[in-house]
């Protein structure tokens, strides 16, 4: 019981400095399966808000996105990583053929602008260094780029990126800082 002069303050903390968005992706065999576990996720959030205290989580269940896209269930939350219930679900509820983790998630478009029929391997040596590096890292990563022609005598060249956050504020940090703002030949989206 409660003494009448004494005042009881229950705090909830936001995460700390040290919090990311996370996007944990889990693809599945089937459409059915995957529908189980965005099912059994939206059942913990319910769970986790009904009884906070029988979890270890630095987040807000109503901040967190469960979505199914296909045999794919996607869930996201800004956290410094306390996701141990989530990944349980994840996993126990049907067998992922692949789980994949980010930290702000990023699915981006990057386009450069060369001369039509110069191949990749040329526009490194006519291309400057930065953008010969960035064409290099692309490859690695993102594997050969899809050519487009523009039908004005020039061609894009064009990957598609998703994963950890790359591109900031007209900034590519891909192993070094590559400012694609003032190239009219580059164009993130």
């Amino acid at each position: 019981m409660c003494d009448a002069g004494h005042k009881v303050y229950v705090f909830r903390f936001r995460p700390s400095s040290h919090s990311e968005d996370f996007t944990v992706i889990a693809t599945y065999k089937s459409v059915e399966k995957a529908e189980k576990v965005e099912r059994a996720l939206k059942d913990l959030l319910e769970d986790m808000e009904e009884h906070p205290d029988d979890y270890d989580i630095d987040w807000s269940p109503d901040e967190a996105y469960v979505s199914l896209e296909g045999n794919k269930v996607r869930f996201e939350v800004y956290t410094a990583g306390y996701l141990s219930d989530v990944e349980s679900v994840i996993k126990k509820v049907a067998k992922p053929e692949t789980i994949e983790w980010y930290r702000d998630y990023q699915e981006i478009t990057v386009r450069v602008r060369v001369p039509k029929g110069l191949t990749v391997e040329s526009a490194m040596l006519v291309l400057d260094r930065e953008e010969a590096e960035a064409i290099k890292w692309f490859r690695e990563n993102c594997g050969e780029p899809k050519v487009i022609d523009c039908g004005d005598g020039t061609q894009l060249l064009e990957w598609f990126y998703r994963g950890d956050g790359i591109y900031d504020d007209d900034t590519l940090y891909i192993g070094f800082q590559f400012y694609v703002g003032d190239r009219d030949n580059w164009e993130v989206e």
